[in-house]
């Protein structure tokens, strides 16, 4: 990966504070004990590196997570923890190199200047948010995130956690559980337990703090965003948590069938197979030679030598396993539909279902989702090596010129534009038809960034994925992020739109509707409308359009009609970009939609040469984070 785009996802997600000196108005005694914080940046404490439950290892790996035990003495929680184990940083060319570690379930804490006596002679509570950070399920850390501004400026408590990823936290295999297995443990959803006991911790600790129970917000970005959506829908959450925000969140589930069954001959399924992920286990122990060795020696293998061994694996060896068992096409690690931790119609059934709990919610994702992602396709944009002063700073490559503007305009307008179909029109449509008023959406449109080297990053990147992060957490005051990021003239307006956004986000906190923020001087948010009303708020800088609600929702047939009337696509480039828009993990629109396109004129064509662009970049994506 060029080192130019690790500048810039190192300017979106370096957000980390610098306390370091013990602070003795931060004492407080909990369950677990005693423990002593840290003044954090922007007038808050802060407590890092908290265990929320026993570490999942040994003889805990693939179970349900176990409430932490207390401590003995005074606990310094001055540091944040391990992140939990994954492949080595996307940063690194190290192929060998992992981090983190499987003893990884931890939180931290922010929260106002508060004494002791401050909130004992309280009588009111603050409003709490759990973050959930993001990553594919596979990579990412609690402590990448610093939410002392938002905490500091809106007087709420900001908790950012960590859970088990990857074939740690998302993985089933039949022979991993037997007749005395809770039905927790055979779920699979280990990640998404870690995160529900993160809400039994904060339900049980978190007044100490001055936190109020009664009132949690779970929120969380990308895989964060899933993770909160299926929060959302787990039967187990219920009453834990009192409203929900999406960030650029999915909404599908894994296949229980693929993740139990082995790979078809053509290699594709939705989901990672944990009989391919052992076979690849067998082959890495020098017990085969081939896949279709292994596969003879495991049906040969009881369930308990099948469960000794991968109990006896060491974390890397799994996660090379389950990477190397990657099916084509299976998308992002995601819950499995269990019926227990999440619903067995999946998420989709807390949308549908009248009779199912829900809480306030809010969905919403970038207007250029998809262009942090294609500005890295070598088809649409023309990399070069770097010269003069970025190359003297170590950038290896730049983008020098996107080959096809309106091809690639188009290009992400609909791979952004479903996705938002997806995971904030249809679900919020749905949440709205089944009664439920408290459904908020928004999509988030700021993209005023700079010119580097002729290359116009507004077009290139635009409104990219986890770009709202920044605004959310008000971390604009990083050298990178102020020098980098900003086109000319823009940051004064972005620092507004930023202080709008936590506003908004904060008197959803407070009350369970983002309204006109917590001064009551902003936009009116609206809640979804299922008649020609306001559906979401666009939220841009006043240099642009401002912040306003639109009344268009993109729905399936809305965005098949634009597509097929785009004059900057041609009638082949119509057809692949919908095929490529259904290639994947079931997130793609259905069969019968795309043989009606066009009265059925994309169903007999060749589409080769796109599906190997796609397995291509792919599989160079995936080389470039192993």
């Amino acid at each position: 990966m060029s080192k130019l785009v690790v500048v810039f996802i190192s300017s979106v997600f370096i957000l980390i504070g610098c306390g370091k000196n013990l602070e003795i108005d931060s004492l407080r005694k909990i369950n677990q004990g005693e423990l002593i914080g840290l003044e954090g940046k922007n007038d808050t404490f802060t407590w890092k590196g908290i265990p929320y439950a026993e570490p999942p290892i040994e003889n805990l790996r693939w179970k349900e997570t176990q409430k932490a035990n207390p401590w003995a003495g005074r606990f310094e929680a001055t540091e944040f923890k391990n992140a939990c184990f994954q492949r080595g940083s996307i940063f690194e060319n190290d192929e060998s190199a992992w981090s983190g570690s499987e003893d990884c379930l931890y939180l931290n804490i922010w929260t106002p200047k508060l004494s002791q006596e401050d909130i004992v002679n309280s009588d009111k509570k603050l409003p709490v948010m759990m973050w959930i950070h993001g990553g594919a399920n596979v990579v990412g850390s609690a402590h990448t995130y610093d939410p002392s501004a938002l905490v500091s400026n809106h007087n709420v408590i900001v908790v950012t956690i960590q859970y088990r990823m990857g074939p740690f936290g998302w993985f089933r295999h039949p022979a991993l559980h037997d007749e005395m297995s809770t039905l927790e443990d055979r779920s699979g959803n280990y990640g998404t337990l870690d995160t529900i006991t993160a809400l039994r911790w904060i339900n049980e600790n978190i007044h100490h703090f001055g936190g109020d129970p009664s009132n949690v917000t779970v929120f969380g970005e990308s895989a964060g965003g899933h993770n909160s959506a299926a929060i959302f829908a787990s039967p187990l959450a219920q009453g834990l948590f009192h409203k929900v925000i999406v960030e650029s969140g999915i909404m599908s589930v894994s296949s229980i069938e693929a993740a139990e069954s082995y790979l078809p001959e053509d290699g594709i399924a939705p989901t990672v197979s944990g009989l391919e992920t052992f076979n690849h286990l067998l082959i890495q122990n020098g017990r085969a030679k081939s896949i279709e060795e292994a596969k003879e020696i495991q049906n040969r293998m009881t369930p308990k030598e099948i469960k000794e061994l991968f109990y006896e694996q060491p974390p890397e060896a799994l996660m090379r396993a389950m990477n190397e068992a990657g099916p084509k096409r299976d998308g992002m690690t995601r819950v499995f539909p269990d019926g227990l931790v999440i619903l067995s119609g999946g998420i989709k059934e807390a949308f549908n279902n009248s009779n199912f709990k829900k809480v306030p919610i809010i969905m919403g994702t970038n207007k250029d989702e998809n262009k942090f992602f294609n500005s890295m396709n070598r088809n649409f944009v023309e990399w070069g090596p770097a010269e003069g002063l970025y190359k003297t700073a170590g950038i290896e490559e730049m983008p020098l010129k996107i080959i096809d503007l309106d091809y690639y305009e188009a290009i992400n307008f609909y791979g952004s534009s479903f996705w938002k179909q997806r995971a904030v029109d249809t679900p919020s449509r749905l949440l709205a038809e089944s009664g439920h008023e408290l459904t908020y959406a928004y999509r988030f449109d700021w993209d005023e960034l700079k010119t580097i080297n002729n290359m116009d990053l507004s077009q290139l990147i635009g409104a990219a994925h986890a770009m709202e992060i920044l605004f959310v957490f008000g971390s604009f005051d990083n050298f990178l992020v102020k020098n980098f990021l900003f086109g000319e003239g823009s940051y004064p307006a972005a620092k507004k739109l930023s202080e709008q956004i936590q506003s908004y986000w904060a008197e959803f906190a407070y009350t369970g509707s983002p309204g006109r923020g917590r001064n009551n001087d902003l936009t009116a948010w609206e809640s979804w409308s299922l008649g020609t009303e306001g559906k979401y708020l666009v939220l841009d800088s006043e240099n642009d359009q401002g912040v306003f609600m639109s009344d268009i929702e993109y729905s399936v047939d809305y965005l098949l009609n634009t597509l097929q009337f785009d004059s900057r696509l041609n009638e082949q480039q119509k057809c692949e970009t919908l095929f490529g828009l259904s290639y994947g993990d079931g997130n793609g629109i259905s069969d019968k939609d795309f043989n009606t396109f066009m009265n059925g004129s994309c169903t007999s064509r060749d589409y080769s040469s796109i599906l190997d662009m796609i397995e291509s970049v792919e599989e160079e994506f995936m080389n470039n984070q192993d």
